[in-house]
């Protein structure tokens, strides 16, 4: 029997993700996975171990002894939560990975846009820390309704609202007080909350991936991806409910998003790393949201099946300071529909789940929750109930079918 020749072996931070371990695994590499002993991870890592993420010396100390034991060649975090622990060991252990600046300033927004505020044209809106109701209300006197309230240390649009007035402004920063400490005691319990008000731009949302190398070269993917939000099909709730490819913009306004997101990973001082870079297109030009120093949700999946692109295998080059190959074989038709509930309630089914499992342009479907679970708006901190991908070389049926699960499915709550 032939002995298996490794690849390399990676440290994934934090937490691991079946898709990735599963394409570590038909690749040849090793993995060990390292987990924050304070929460419940499985994992289906050979080797697996555990420290306590609040001590960056215990992080530290026990990266060294994985190392030892395994020889890392590559460090990986595909979570936001576990960005700055990323680049804190790779450094350590004197692997490519962001500096500790720069994942400080990748998952701490007001970090971020002073950031953006230094770059050399208008790339972002303006903003204000909210310590106290006091700094709401002074900000919300200097700029125009509606404005955008959020967390800095976040994801997934939890707990981001939107005010059309002052009143409404205030309501929401109490809603949001009232739920912030549970939010992020369960999805980032190592983070203080913060908040932070902003300009809201008016504009279609759109994102990029993009890959930085050791030198800062920020390679930008030509594809960019179309969003429809919770408020544009009728939600009182700011999440993404549709992310689509191709995008249905033309080509000056493409490039003139790709070229502001390399402006924000350079205002960022990214290196060895991915990004995924949200980007508002305003009249006034491409504003960025917010830029991750991972891999965007579900694009893994979006640009393999829309255009053959390996972002998986790209991301584990970066890691390896190598290039990564982001060359498109295809444009095919692909979308991501995340499922949500206009209120809070108890989780019961998806309506008509049985003819969306029928679609012939239907290449995933995933119930996120389960019967009786409490569910409700992502703007109260909740996540989707259901995620779907779409995927055809056929434009007229790929249409027929995202249309008829706008118009037909929906959550069913008690």
């Amino acid at each position: 029997m032939l002995k298996k020749i490794i690849m390399a072996t990676f440290l994934l931070i934090g937490k691991s993700f079946i898709r990735l371990t599963e394409y570590l695994e038909s690749h040849n590499h090793n993995f060990i996975v390292l987990v924050d002993s304070a929460n419940n991870f499985s994992s289906k890592a050979d080797t697996t171990y555990a420290c306590d993420f609040s001590s960056i010396d215990n992080v530290i100390e026990t990266a060294h002894k994985i190392d030892r034991l395994h020889n890392i060649n590559g460090v990986i975090a595909i979570y936001e939560n576990y960005v700055l622990p990323a680049a804190q060991i790779a450094k350590a252990l004197k692997l490519p990975g962001l500096t500790i600046e720069s994942a400080e300033a990748c998952t701490d927004k007001e970090i971020m846009r002073n950031k953006f505020a230094a770059a050399p044209e208008k790339i972002s809106p303006d903003f204000k820390l909210v310590s106290n109701k006091n700094d709401l209300i002074e900000f919300a006197n200097q700029h125009q309704f509606p404005l955008i309230l959020k967390p800095t240390n976040l994801v997934k649009s939890l707990l981001v609202t939107k005010a059309n007035s002052m009143d409404q402004l205030v309501a929401n920063y109490e809603l949001t007080l009232g739920h912030i400490d549970e939010v992020y005691k369960k999805y980032a319990p190592n983070r203080q909350p913060k908040l932070l008000v902003e300009e809201f731009i008016h504009g279609s949302i759109h994102s990029v991936d993009a890959f930085i190398d050791k030198n800062g070269k920020v390679m930008v993917l030509d594809q960019v991806v179309d969003y429809e939000t919770g408020q544009e099909i009728g939600f009182d709730d700011n999440f993404h409910y549709s992310r689509l490819l191709p995008s249905n913009l033309n080509q000056t306004d493409i490039d003139k998003i790709r070229h502001v997101a390399e402006l924000g990973c350079r205002a960022l001082g990214m290196t060895n790393s991915p990004a995924h870079i949200e980007i508002i297109l305003s009249p006034d030009g491409p504003r960025v949201v917010e830029i991750g120093a991972r891999n965007g949700g579900y694009r893994e999946r979006m640009h393999d099946f829309a255009n053959g692109i390996d972002i998986v295998g790209s991301a584990l080059a970066i890691a390896l300071g190598k290039e990564p190959d982001i060359k498109a074989l295809r444009n095919d038709y692909c979308t991501v529909l995340e499922i949500f509930p206009k209120e809070e309630g108890i989780f019961v089914d998806i309506e008509n789940d049985d003819k969306i499992r029928k679609l012939s342009t239907l290449v995933y479907y995933m119930k996120k929750v389960k019967t009786g679970a409490l569910v409700g708006k992502a703007s109260d901190g909740f996540k989707a109930c259901a995620v779907i991908i779409l995927h055809s070389t056929d434009e007229n049926q790929f249409n027929e079918d995202s249309n008829y699960i706008r118009n037909n499915v929906s959550v069913k709550i008690a």
